[in-house]
């Protein structure tokens, strides 16, 4: 069989092909639209001898998914480490780099996880986005009120006590701004909603962790963040050591060296927002209890390095301790047993009350596919007057499945 390496350097609406062809010498180069019908065709001409090379870009995963098991590899390369020509930088020579660097072994790539981490990984952006969202117009009726000399001085303006204030001041702000406030206030009500089914997925989907438990055993750490911390990380046996797994994360410094001489910077932060995040928030609740992490951030302090980078080296220091506990299969060795019991159980409640609501949205959401299927295939019988596509029954088949 002839043996290809072949380069994708894939855009929006095209994609320029680069096919290497060991055994007979051969350099083929074309351009693709990304339109159905065309990414058909070229699948169809893969062979399962045949290794891809693509970029990690927004939608590569896409293309993973839909070559992976026509061939016999599949790499993602980092962008940000590829060798290309700097002086004729084009599609065609980036896909004649993808496809040369796959064939001599230096292309840098990156990991894929699979579909399920995938997910897991997208509901947790989700939710960043909505709490972000949800900090944003908390901050515009703050300024909406100081605008007119009023402020809110608690710390949740969605408290029973801000509803009352709210409610109590709107008699003192103009009609326009009065409206805006309460299109702000039901939007801000609309947003807590959606936060809440989100962490009840959540809840649901963090229980397929089985390192979850093991996690849960920090202090801090609740299931969000070990959840956020797992799905990041994916499989712990592709970092070799914590070093490793620390410099993936961002929060090992820059460095510079030359000549013997070497100066550090800030953290690299190269790694997931999501994955610091949950770190930091997990060392706030270490750093108040004796023991090493608040020795740390005391020593820290004594040097007068701010409270930020005492943060960011607890954190450094407890994803390292997550590497070992993850490798080993071991629970955290300041692990607090009363600590972890009432964990266990306070998740336990929120697990058994999370499915029930999980599970009534998802038959609400199969009865909707069930009529919508009907109504499909209801046209469908109707021919030439109305035809409807097969691959439209056939996703509506697919997403009916997935519902359970």
């Amino acid at each position: 069989m002839n043996k290809r390496f072949i380069g994708l350097d894939v855009h929006q609406n095209v994609i320029y092909v680069t096919i290497l062809s060991i055994t007979d010498g051969t350099v083929e180069q074309y351009q693709i639209s990304t339109q159905e019908r065309d990414l058909n065709g070229f699948l169809a001409t893969l062979n399962p001898g045949d290794e891809v090379a693509l970029e990690a870009t927004r939608g590569s995963n896409f293309y993973v998914d839909q070559i992976s098991w026509r061939v016999a590899k599949v790499a993602v390369a980092n962008p940000s480490k590829m060798k290309t020509n700097k002086n004729a930088k084009n599609d065609r020579n980036d896909s004649l780099a993808l496809a040369l660097q796959l064939a001599n072994g230096t292309l840098p790539t990156v990991w894929v996880p699979e579909q399920e981490t995938r997910q897991d990984r997208e509901l947790i952006r989700h939710r960043m986005n909505t709490v972000q969202e949800q900090t944003r117009l908390r901050n515009r009726i703050r300024a909406s009120l100081a605008e007119h000399g009023l402020s809110w001085r608690g710390s949740d303006i969605q408290s029973a006590g801000a509803q009352l204030f709210l409610a109590k001041l709107s008699i003192r702000l103009p009609e326009v701004t009065r409206g805006i406030l309460a299109d702000q206030l039901a939007r801000l009500n609309f947003l807590g909603g959606r936060l809440q089914q989100i962490e009840q997925v959540i809840e649901v989907r963090a229980a397929r962790w089985p390192q979850l438990s093991l996690l849960m055993t920090i202090r801090g750490i609740n299931v969000l963040t070990a959840f956020t911390i797992l799905a990041t990380i994916g499989r712990i046996d592709r970092f070799p050591n914590a070093a490793s797994l620390a410099n993936y994360s961002g929060l090992v410094p820059r460095e510079y060296s030359s000549g013997g001489k070497s100066r550090y910077g800030g953290i690299t932060k190269a790694g997931s927002k999501a994955l610091r995040w949950a770190l930091t928030e997990a060392v706030q609740s270490l750093c108040r209890v004796d023991g090493p992490y608040r020795n740390l951030c005391k020593r820290l302090d004594r040097k007068k390095k701010g409270k930020g980078i005492s943060a960011t080296a607890c954190a450094r220091k407890l994803l390292e301790s997550i590497w070992c506990m993850l490798t080993r299969s071991e629970t955290f060795r300041l692990s607090e047993p009363g600590l972890i019991e009432e964990k266990a159980r306070r998740r336990e409640q929120r697990l058994n009350a999370a499915r029930t609501v999980v599970q009534a949205r998802q038959e609400r959401q199969r009865e909707f596919l069930i009529s919508q299927l009907a109504t499909l295939q209801d046209l469908a019988c109707r021919g030439a007057q109305m035809p409807v596509p097969t691959k439209l029954l056939a996703s509506f088949g697919r997403s009916l499945a997935e519902t359970g």
